[in-house]
């Protein structure tokens, strides 16, 4: 498409996409509305016929709903609907068992206009469906998809568009007593607050005119859209995410070595990424620290005097990048995020603490902490060189092509130059720099935050108390008018770090271009693209951070709708896949529009789960690029990953009652097991099929106290409730049986599935009542069941690589340890591992004339040492010439705590 100014043309479209998507009103239940808010009309439906172009307003009630919609303009819109869907709908959220719809099927927008009396009329050019409202009332078997193929109504409505909607609302819906709409345009006198009340769900011929609330967040979102279509610049993440050229942008410096934690290498490229490039992209598959890797983008930042806005979809992605940076970064100031009553209370509080009790100066300051921070980085680094020349030298001792007694001529001449105690004590001193430099790298970056906000409070305090007198003002009015009038980077300076969601974006922060260095996207895959721009307007650099292989965000918008959206702006051309609205996330389009892949890092080190539970998604999603971090040894009987086939009936409302006792049975043995513990290990209940999840939800419930529930945080959703989510024991229902391979079709889905299979920690119980058989060989349950998800991991060694390690393993053996030869553990294949009272010790043999002649390097023994491995080098040559005393320091370490 050939566009002038085509950047703003795009925003337009999405700005429309986005209005037409029905997130612009909250209807689900208009008979919450206080009457004066809706006015029914009787006998017959002239203005959605055609048939009159206005109709008056009689009643008493009119007179308040005329001042109403006056006065709130932005905060509600006027509507005309169309047909009332009303009844009880099992709930999706919490344990709650059902929610109440009343809600109407379609509308138009309204206008009162007055001519000695009042009228109203509609937008007969601006029909809408209630998309968001049929998702809901689909039977449980059928696909969300399906609503794309609603018959799309046009103005004027006639009996057989009605009647094609009725006999697709058959077909697809829980819906009762459709043959009501037949007698459209007659009207049905109801009494909305019954409706209200309905137990089944059914459709009534009823028209009202209805003053519904604009969602929060939706209303901010346009707003600020529509602001950003008048903008003449746009900044360079924005510019580069439509498809523009940047060539000037302003880059930072960054320095992951100052950070408390050991960052992997993929994570230290995201965040030279962040610092050097416009726009980069991160993606995290489940459980591989991208949340941590966030804070450490954060901070690294901040500490070079950039501003970070941190934004996301969701309020728990925010609140556990919060969590991230209190307890993993330890950091006490510089950070402000929505508390429990909001993002500007919370703020409010920070602000009003700050001005009236100041800030504790640091006993040490931050420049010397940081002196002292590089020497220990210094040594740290001396010491891993030296380490380093002491593996290669154990290496060269041992060398392929020599005879035997060559090789042990050369050992009884040169062996003595390799000291194993001194090769030990230089991992030694480098744990212990490592310790020393992990203390004070947390208590440099909070002395840090106390200068900066203390020479603050000293030289631009009253700016400060503007807007925290901004913050308190009665009325959003005023409020505005003291935002106005604020320095906002005296605030910035004050608050580096700002984690908000995005639908409270456009509440906490003006929509100014580059406002904040970097912005942060997390769960980018569950963000559309208009909700992003405004934030990538105020972004000097943006990373977009999210897992293409996970849940996208949820679209109503038909295809037709979208397409029809897209020639409005002038175009003839079909509409490009990378600009599809409901079927690209924010993560797509940036991928779609980086030149380099350098801009890309995949965080490839899983810490979620134990190797089992991530190893059919390893395998099939992500081709077993991961690195599990938390493979161990199984030392217990307790298998982590158990498939239970069950005799389960899916029933016609999508329930399977066998697999929800086996559920019941299951947490009950678990609640009961761990009672008296002082840490409940959580529980998670997951079924892709929302009506077995509802169902399940409601049971467990009725089943166990409130408090239990509360004291196990125990969850009971699909997968869209689960995105995000982790639990150490997950229980899942698939609930299909071999009479329900039309619904099994649905778990055939990957990005569910993926989700699905993937929130577990330590240990995941599954039911399914299908046979696998008869599912197709693709299909991922049927490989899922198949699937080897423990294979290597128990294995006992009967093959050795080398005399080296049979040696190795057979005083082993002698002296009753525990041990597996060439074990993966982090993508790393460790020679010999020992296992002591759940202790683990690697061993890495080296010099060895064969297999394990070469050294890990230092950046493996690191990733080890991040997978919480213990690796000690053991050179050939010091086995050769005293076992026992190589055997006993092996021993030693295994049998004590810690190095």
């Amino acid at each position: 498409m050939v566009m002038r100014d085509s950047s703003k043309l795009l925003v337009e479209y999405f700005r429309r996409c986005y209005q037409a998507d029905s997130h612009d009103l909250s209807l689900s239940n208009i008979a919450r509305l206080s009457g004066n808010r809706r006015v029914f009309f009787r006998e017959r439906d002239f203005l959605a016929s055609g048939e009159l172009p206005r109709v008056p307003l009689v009643g008493t009630s009119v007179t308040k709903l005329v001042e109403l919609t006056d006065a709130y303009r932005k905060e509600r819109s006027l509507i005309y609907s169309v047909f009332l869907i009303s009844g009880e709908l099992p709930s999706q959220l919490g344990l709650s068992s059902k929610r109440q719809l009343c809600a109407p099927l379609l509308y138009f927008p309204a206008r009162l206009c007055s001519d000695e009396e009042y009228f109203v009329e509609v937008n007969s050019a601006d029909l809408h469906i209630n998309l968001p409202l049929l998702r809901l009332i689909l039977k449980p078997d059928i696909d969300s998809r399906v609503t794309d193929s609603f018959p799309i109504p046009s103005f004027p409505l006639d009996s057989p568009q009605v009647a094609a909607m009725g006999r697709w609302l058959e077909q697809n819906s829980r819906l009762t007593g459709i043959e009501e709409i037949s007698r459209w345009p007659n009207l049905q006198a109801v009494d909305c607050d019954e409706l209200g009340r309905a137990p089944a769900l059914a459709i009534s011929s009823a028209c009202a005119l209805i003053l519904a609330d604009r969602s929060r967040g939706s209303r901010g979102v346009l707003h600020e859209l529509k602001l950003l279509g008048r903008e003449r610049n746009f900044s360079a993440p924005l510019n580069l995410a439509l498809g523009e050229e940047v060539v000037d942008f302003l880059q930072s410096d960054s320095e992951p070595e100052m950070l408390p934690g050991l960052l992997s290498e993929a994570q230290e490229r995201t965040l030279q990424n962040a610092a050097k490039m416009p726009l980069s992209l991160v993606s995290g598959p489940p459980g591989t620290g991208k949340s941590f890797t966030i804070a450490a983008m954060a901070i690294d930042q901040m500490l070079h005097g950039n501003t970070v806005l941190v934004v996301s979809k969701t309020p728990q992605a925010i609140d556990v990048v919060r969590q991230k940076l209190r307890e993993d970064y330890d950091l006490q100031e510089g950070y402000v995020h929505a508390g429990e009553k909001g993002f500007i209370p919370s703020l409010k509080f920070h602000l009003d603490s700050l001005l009236k009790e100041g800030v504790e100066a640091p006993e040490v300051s931050a420049a010397n902490l940081k002196r002292g921070l590089k020497v220990t980085l210094k040594s740290m680094r001396k010491a891993e060189r030296r380490f380093n020349g002491a593996l290669r030298a154990a290496q060269k001792l041992g060398s392929d092509g020599f005879a035997a007694w060559l090789v042990a001529l050369r050992l009884r001449i040169l062996g003595r130059q390799l000291d194993t105690e001194s090769l030990w004590e230089f991992q030694e001193v480098i744990g212990t720099l490592r310790k020393n430099f992990e203390r004070h790298a947390s208590r440099f970056i909070n002395a840090y935050r106390k200068e900066a906000l203390l020479n603050l409070l000293k030289h631009e305090r009253r700016h400060l108390s503007a807007f925290n007198q901004a913050l308190r003002a009665r009325t959003s009015k005023t409020q505005a008018e003291h935002f106005a009038q604020t320095n906002m980077q005296v605030v910035l300076q004050a608050y580096p770090i700002w984690l908000v969601s995005l639908d409270e974006l456009n509440e906490v922060l003006p929509l100014s271009r580059e406002l904040f260095d970097l912005v942060i996207f997390d769960e980018s895959t569950q963000c559309d693209i208009a909700s992003a721009l405004p934030a990538l307007q105020r972004a000097k650099r943006a990373v977009v951070v999210g897992d293409g292989k996970q849940l996208r965000h949820v679209s109503f918008l038909s295809v037709a709708q979208q397409q029809q959206l897209w020639e409005d702006l002038g175009s003839l051309e079909e509409l490009p896949m990378k600009l599809s609205y409901r079927d690209q996330s924010l993560l797509d389009i940036v991928s779609d529009s980086l030149g380099s892949q350098q801009a890309v890092t995949l965080l490839d080190e899983h810490y979620r789960s134990q190797p089992e539970l991530i190893a059919f998604s390893n395998n099939s999603f992500y081709t077993d690029r991961l690195k599990v971090m938390q493979a161990r040894p199984v030392a217990s009987s307790e298998r982590t990953l158990t498939l239970h086939y069950l005799e389960g009936k899916r029933a016609k409302n999508g329930r399977n009652r066998l697999e929800k006792d086996w559920i019941l049975e299951q947490l009950r043995e678990h609640t009961h097991r761990y009672a008296d513990s002082p840490l409940k290990p959580t529980v998670g209940i997951l079924s892709p099929f929302r009506e077995q999840a509802d169902y399940l939800a409601s049971e467990v419930d009725k089943a166990f106290p409130a408090d239990v529930l509360r004291s196990f945080s125990v969850l009971v959703a699909t997968p869209y409730g689960f995105q995000g989510e982790e639990r150490d024991l997950m229980l899942l229902s698939f609930s299909v049986d071999n009479q329900s391979l039309r619904a099994a079709t649905y778990l055939n889905r990957a990005d569910m599935f993926n989700v699905a299979v993937t929130r577990a920690k330590e240990r995941q119980l599954v039911a399914y009542s299908i046979s696998p058989e008869s599912l197709s060989p693709e299909h991922l349950l049927r490989r899922y069941v198949d699937f080897e998800h423990e294979v290597g991991l128990s294995a006992p060694q009967k093959v050795f690589p080398c005399e080296f390690a049979e040696e190795v393993s057979a005083s082993l053996r002698m002296a009753e340890v525990r041990h597996w030869v060439a074990f993966p553990i982090a993508g790393q294949r460790i020679d010999v591992v020992c296992e002591y009272h759940g202790r683990v010790l690697g061993v890495d043999l080296i010099g060895f004339p064969g297999e394990y002649r070469y050294h890990f390097t230092t950046q493996t023994y690191k990733v080890l040492h991040r997978a919480g491995v213990t690796v000690l080098p053991l050179p050939y040559a010091s086995w050769k010439r005293d076992p026992e005393n190589c055997l006993r320091r092996i021993l030693a370490v295994l049998k004590r705590d810690h190095l």
